[in-house]
């Protein structure tokens, strides 16, 4: 079981439109939270909602090396059918906290369900 992600890329930040600049800084805000709406789009066919929560963060190093800081926000769904990216994902399914324990799944997402099914559960 996976979920979707994606990365800031120089294409996210048009250095001639920051949205504010700091001396010789550019900055660029919300950056994150475009990039998430953008991948859910993309990558689902979904619209989710801007007010993200912060679930964790794992620092890793890839195979070939590279150091990867993983940021996981949780976002609630707003609108959309899901379509998913062609050569992504073959399938979908929307679990609860307790429906999600009978899928595989890579160390940790069962908690982090669980944690944002919570998060949101009151809201």
């Amino acid at each position: 079981m996976a979920f979707r992600g994606g990365k800031l890329e120089w294409k996210d930040m048009d250095i001639t439109k920051p949205t504010r600049i700091n001396g010789d800084v550019l900055d660029f805000e919300d950056a994150v939270e475009d990039l998430l709406k953008r991948e859910a789009m993309e990558e689902a066919g979904v619209e989710i909602e801007g007010d993200l929560k912060y679930i964790n963060s794992v620092a890793f190093v890839r195979p070939d090396e590279t150091p990867v800081i993983l940021v996981k926000l949780a976002a609630k769904y707003k609108s959309g059918e899901v379509k998913l990216e062609k050569d992504a994902f073959t399938d979908h399914v929307w679990v609860n906290e307790e429906e999600v324990k009978s899928y595989e799944c890579i160390d940790g997402i069962k908690k982090e369900i669980a944690r944002t099914i919570n998060l949101y559960k009151f809201i």
